[in-house]
């Protein structure tokens, strides 16, 4: 410190007095003392006042200039703060204090250390009752010049009670004078709500928003706009409205994206700020929440932050920045505060930003429940915040899925690239020839199935809207596609729309229902599922054709890139191809050795159309669903068995492979993590000749999954041959179907199995069994491959010498 006023002044050491501390040296302080001197001379009167006023100016400018010095770096901060131009003309910085839930006796420092590290725009509202305390912190800093008054931006609400046009204006001249401002910046309707009895709001939203607009008028308000305010009641102001509402602040963050409603404001030109950006933690007690979820402590979040070197509050309100909102964390501690604000020189990386946006569980946390009444205009949560209420098993499943136990540490090294052959649709896409199926996957299995299959190298992804399990598809494929652990362009991801769904209107909307589900912007392959909508009469209705048209306009569109059918016979393929303008690209049906479909295959293969071959391994788990004529169990078949040890690979890979060979590709479905990866070890080996040929043989043929629960006696499908278009073939009885087992090794025909010897054969003779297994090789055809769908010529007797050298050493072995 420096002593003011007397350095040149030799009066001064007449009455200098000399006290520890308070030297010129130490306190930067002249102390004078008259006291001991009689006749002070009045010059030197003078002299002291003099040097007094002067050093209590140098001091003022002193501690004036080195306060100012304290708010550079804020005011550094508000030149590099983002804005948003609104509509009205003025500009809101992107980030903002909020001071909610700010207790009395702190909210005035909260607001002193916000403005001093760079803050301008404060939210506030009289309801939160301490617009005093915020007021003191705005006066000293534009009193003092600390801070100018035109870079500040103030928010205040009028709040329930308030809503009537003569109490709107003493409102706001209420929060003026608490907030000791001559205007507000903004000035926003706290709630729809005014708490009367009755049927509609009253005073109504009209006579309140006229009286907001009087406020602009007057030069009391800048801005003016909503708070906790649906859509349909904005539009409802925008019918009537002079100045256009130019906010709408209401709750945004990953548990509660608000996606529609911020999509239908930046439509029409309202900016949203977004409250509550960390999860609104402390407010359950206000607002009870179905699902105790803690938006800060949702390990996901926590990665982010770990990744991006960044705490928590940092990750949530950054992401709020880049979902296009404005934000108002609130918070009275300094180095929160000022933290806070740390998120102007960096962005979330675009997987990491789609991470947080891809959350399955939504809820909103601020829910107004408390102005819902029975007699009053809000009597329902559809009521207030015009929304479908969402159940509450919903909100529970949504919190338990999406990626919360994925693990953190896969990196797109640990996703293995496996070349998976595809076949060109007439689409002009391509179709990998494996994938995995997912009907009959359990809700809790199904994304952990998913992922695992993703990790091992399968792109291809079979699902249905009634399998009920495709947001934690969903939630898989997110999963991989935010963090680019897996290109979306590499996916091949099918859906099919259900019986329910088949009119024109809702073939869209259940599209865009798995598109939401999936979490994808558009599907690869969409299916008819059946041909079946469930009514009565002599024709299905809607027509497939209706149906068929409605697939079309999703390929117009970009929803859908390829479409087709399942569970089709060729006469109805044959129909759509009569009148359609996008040809079918992929016709899935069951398919497998006990249920070859070879001339469906065969009509396709020549009508260009690839077919998929669902339940590629016979069906085992569904004959709950499909009570069958005979138990018959492909995979326990001791052909097939004696198959797979021959080649040495497990049964699920001979049949998978055999499909392959077929000429289809195939769907197998598993949540086994070891069952998901073998099933894709088919694709550096094929079936013998010999091995295809037995298992394209067999004469039990039936169709496991056979529809029958579709057959009506009023309906348009009374039979099976309404249904698939077919003469009811003979099938086995389990009598014939085990003698089959027991003798059909004795048919030279190798278009017959090749069967279960009986137990006296197996025992008689082996001695020279090898011998006859190696020249029925030699007689084989050399090749499968060649033909991967064989006409009925190469898949049946081709060498019937060959075949009853097969068989005579299958009898012996």
């Amino acid at each position: 410190m420096v002593s003011y006023g007397c350095e040149d002044a030799s009066w001064c050491d007449k009455y200098r007095l000399s006290l520890g501390g308070c030297g010129s040296e130490e306190g930067g302080l002249t102390v004078f003392d008259f006291s001991e001197i009689e006749n002070v001379p009045e010059e030197d009167w003078i002299h002291a006042q003099h040097t007094e006023r002067q050093e209590i100016s140098e001091r003022d400018d002193h501690l004036i200039k080195a306060e100012r010095a304290g708010y550079e770096k804020g005011h550094e901060v508000h030149r590099r703060m983002p804005v948003i131009r609104l509509q009205s003309g003025y500009d809101m910085p992107k980030i903002g204090l909020g001071t909610w839930k700010a207790e009395r006796g702190e909210v005035r420092n909260a607001v002193h250390s916000a403005l001093k590290c760079g803050y301008r725009h404060i939210d506030c509202a009289s309801v939160y009752q301490n617009e005093d305390e915020v007021g003191d912190a705005i006066h000293y800093v534009t009193s003092r010049m600390l801070v100018d008054r035109k870079d500040l931006f103030i928010c205040s609400k009028v709040w329930n009670t308030d809503h009537s046009a003569k109490r709107v204006r003493e409102a706001c001249m209420a929060s003026l004078r608490a907030l000791k401002v001559d205007y507000l910046d903004l000035y926003l309707i706290h709630w729809p709500v005014t708490g009367n009895v009755g049927d509609t709001v009253q005073p109504p939203i009209r006579e309140t928003w006229e009286a907001m607009e009087s406020l602009v008028r007057d030069g009391l308000v800048r801005s003016i706009g909503v708070s906790n305010f649906s859509s349909k009641k904005l539009q409802d102001i925008l019918s009537y409205c002079t100045v256009k509402p130019s906010v709408c602040q209401v709750e945004v963050h990953p548990y509660h994206r608000n996606d529609e409603l911020l999509s239908w404001c930046r439509d029409h030109g309202i900016h949203v700020t977004a409250f509550s950006p960390l999860g609104s933690p402390d407010s359950e007690s206000i607002f009870p929440r179905k699902v105790p979820a803690v938006l800060m402590q949702d390990p996901r979040v926590k990665r982010v932050a770990e990744r991006t070197g960044k705490n928590v509050g940092q990750v949530l309100i950054r992401w709020a920045l880049q979902h296009g909102t404005s934000v108002i964390p609130k918070s009275t501690n300094p180095s929160r505060i000022s933290g806070n604000l740390d998120v102007l020189d960096w962005e979330l990386p675009p997987w990491e930003y789609n991470l947080l946006s891809g959350m399955a569980f939504q809820m909103r946390m601020v829910n107004g429940g408390m102005w819902l009444n029975p007699k009053g205009p809000y009597r329902t949560m559809q009521d207030l915040w015009d929304e479908e209420e969402s159940k509450e098993e919903d909100v529970l499943a949504g919190f338990s899925s999406e990626d919360l136990y994925f693990p953190s540490t896969d990196t797109k090294s640990d996703f293995q690239v496996v070349n998976v052959p595809c076949a060109k649709l007439s689409s002009g896409y391509e179709i990998p020839l494996v994938g995995i199926g997912t009907w009959k996957a359990e809700k809790g299995e199904v994304r952990d199935a998913v992922y695992s299959a993703l990790k091992c190298g399968y792109r291809h992804i079979d699902c249905a809207s009634v399998y009920q399990n495709e947001d934690e598809v969903g939630d898989a494929i997110h999963y991989v596609t935010s963090r680019m652990l897996v290109d979306r362009r590499d996916l091949f991801i099918c859906s099919k729309v259900w019986n329910t769904d088949h009119s024109a209107k809702r073939v869209r909307e259940a599209c865009m229902a798995s598109l939401r589900a999936l979490k994808v912007d558009y599907l690869d392959l969409y299916l008819i599922h059946w041909p079946v909508t469930g009514n009565v009469g002599d024709t299905v209705q809607p027509p497939i054709r209706e149906t068929w048209e409605a697939m079309e306009s999703l390929v117009k569109d970009g929803l859908v890139r390829s479409i087709g059918v399942s569970n089709f016979s060729s006469k109805k393929l044959q129909d759509i191809l009569s009148y359609c303008t996008v040809k079918p690209s992929v016709c899935q049906v069951e398919v497998h050795p006990y249920h070859r479909n070879d001339e469906l295959l065969s009509w396709c293969r020549d009508h260009g159309i690839h077919v998929t071959a669902f339940s590629p391994l016979g069906s085992p788990d569904s004959e709950s669903i499909f009570p069958r004529k005979v138990p018959a169990v492909l995979m326990q078949d001791p052909r097939v068995k004696r198959v797979a040890e021959r080649t040495g690979k497990n049964v699920g890979q001979v049949l998978i492979r055999w499909a392959l060979q077929h000429g289809t590709s195939v769907i197998p479905k598993s949540t086994n993590p070891s069952r998901i990866s073998g099933n894709l070890d088919v694709l550096d080996w094929e079936l013998p000749p010999w091995e295809y040929n037995l298992l394209s043989g067999m004469a039990f043929q039936m169709r496991m999954v056979n529809g029958g629960m579709w057959l009506n006696p009023k309906g348009p499908y009374r039979t099976m041959q309404d249904l698939w278009d077919e003469e009811d073939a003979h099938i086995m009885t389990e009598e014939e179907y085990q003698h089959d087992l027991e003798n059909a090794l004795q048919e030279r025909n190798i278009s017959h199995p090749i069967p279960l010897e009986s137990s006296e054969s197996s025992e008689s003779s082996m001695q020279d069994s090898d011998d006859d297994y190696q020249s029925a090789k030699e007689s084989a055809p050399n090749s499968a491959s060649s033909s991967p769908m064989p006409s009925k010529s190469q898949s049946v007797g081709r060498d019937r010498n060959w075949g009853a050298k097969l068989g005579k050493w299958f009898s012996k072995k």
